[in-house]
């Protein structure tokens, strides 16, 4: 989260964004320096340092060249980036100490490298896919990483098969990358459209690596042709770097289409104006399709504080960029798109343990009677069953606010594995039981119970709750 202060209006509220970071790398590849044969190594933790750094990067551009800047950080560079909910403040602060960093990134969204162990499957990336998946279950990265998978799309129907297992393990969008898996002349073709489809048809958005004018025109093309074949119409299409083109008129009539978005890594100094003007110039809504991102680590702070300093920047604001076009481009636009569902299997892996916590136990999480015994009671029941499922800042019905309510509600489903109590119990019918509706209801009105502020204005409405019931159901 990042917080700020208007200059010109002292007395406004603090400006409090969400930042969701949508092209991350983990894993290990090998690459070609000077001196012959290297590694590029990333980790979760790289991270979060490298939003630590960030952080302390970008508050001393505002607080040295304030002149510059339409907005103010905070007397402090802790104040100017808190976590985002009160729950992850307590664990962090509590019992997760050396992870209590990096909280200028509220989410953020990592796929495969052209990793080392790409090729020692096949289809290819499985166990790399494992990687970011269990990375994203664990109790230190749960809460921040989004696991996207990767395939590709020459492997056919392998590729179709580990895109929905993957999905069924808890990845949240698919990676491909037609310069580095070397099928550049097949992105118009029946095996890509057939990885997009099933991808979309699981409500993962799919991400293009995206080099280009002509490499971006081909993704419309795929875009396109998914489209007339499925009923599927709300899916997401991003075109990563914006193909690092920020001045041909044709890449911003593309980002009109309304399955079209874009992530901005890469993407620094003047590029930033030119970007941002074309979008308000050529295309009627850029701030509804346009979502941050970094790649980091083939990028870095130097460019990330480039980006986010002209966002803050007098000469943005003056081009006509508001604190709502701030919010959708860093935060509130990747919610949307990054679809929310439970995943229905667990991989396998050190720390996952038989125990299973039962129903009974919720009643533990609703005696507690102060967010430090919530965090504590959390990380108990966490320990015992071994899974901490990625949970999101679920946002109420309009997609406006964050709700700890309702972040507490996914982090007892999805650590607890309750998940069968919520979802479709009769798959041929394809119905939710009006009992376990019922029962969900009556759980999320209690959780307010548990919070130190209350709030007569509450979130969950029983059409809420059926229609995300709805979007759980498991494939049959």
């Amino acid at each position: 989260m990042i917080v700020l202060l208007d200059k010109d209006d002292p007395d406004k509220a603090p400006l409090r964004m969400h930042l969701v970071d949508t092209h991350t790398h983990l894993g290990k590849e090998e690459v070609v320096r000077g001196k012959g044969k290297d590694y590029r190594i990333i980790r979760p933790k790289d991270h979060l340092d490298f939003y630590e750094k960030l952080k302390f990067d970008l508050f001393k551009r505002m607080d040295d060249y304030p002149e510059d800047f339409a907005y103010k950080p905070p007397s402090t560079a802790k104040m100017f980036s808190p976590p985002a909910t009160r729950l992850q403040k307590i664990i962090f602060e509590e019992q997760r100490k050396t992870q209590n960093l990096g909280w200028l990134a509220d989410k953020i969204v990592s796929f495969p490298l052209h990793d080392i162990l790409l090729a020692k499957t096949s289809p290819k990336f499985v166990k790399s896919n494992d990687y970011i998946i269990t990375r994203a279950q664990t109790f230190e990265y749960g809460s921040r990483l989004v696991p996207f998978c990767r395939v590709d799309p020459m492997d056919g129907e392998a590729a179709i098969a580990e895109i929905k297992r993957c999905s069924e393990h808890g990845a949240r969008g698919l990676k491909l990358h037609p310069l580095s898996e070397k099928w550049l002349d097949e992105i118009v073709s029946e095996k890509v459209f057939a990885v997009v489809q099933t991808a979309i048809e699981h409500r993962l958005p799919v991400i293009f690596d995206c080099q280009n004018y002509q490499t971006a025109q081909e993704i419309h093309q795929v875009t396109m042709t998914v489209r007339e074949r499925t009923n599927v119409k709300d899916f997401t299409i991003i075109i990563g770097h914006f193909g690092f083109d920020y001045q041909t008129p044709g890449m911003f009539e593309i980002l009109d289409d309304p399955n079209i978005k874009t992530e901005t890594s890469g993407m620094r100094g003047d590029d930033c104006e030119i970007f941002y003007r074309n979008c308000m110039n050529l295309t009627e809504t850029w701030e509804q399709s346009t979502m941050y991102g970094t790649d980091h680590n083939y990028f870095s702070v130097p460019q990330a504080s480039d980006h986010l300093s002209f966002l803050f920047s007098y000469k943005a604001k003056e081009m006509g960029i508001t604190e709502e076009h701030l919010k959708r481009v860093l935060g509130l636009n990747a919610l949307k798109n990054l679809k929310i569902y439970w995943p229905t299997k667990v991989i396998q892996r050190k720390g996952i343990n038989d125990t299973k916590v039962s129903w009974n136990d919720f009643n533990r999480i609703k005696k507690c009677k102060t967010q430090g015994k919530l965090a504590e009671v959390i990380t108990e029941l966490c320990s015992k069953s071994g899974v901490y499922f990625n949970t999101d800042f679920l946002f109420d019905p309009s997609g406006e606010k964050i709700f700890d309510e309702l972040y507490i509600l996914n982090v007892f489903a999805d650590i607890i594995d309750l998940r069968r109590s919520f979802v479709v119990q009769n798959l041929e019918a394809n119905a939710v039981k009006v009992s376990e509706v019922t029962k969900l209801v009556e759980a999320a009105n209690k959780i307010t119970e548990i919070l130190e502020e209350q709030t007569e204005e509450y979130p969950f409405t029983t059409q809420y709750l059926f229609n995300y019931l709805l979007h759980q159901k498991p494939k049959g």
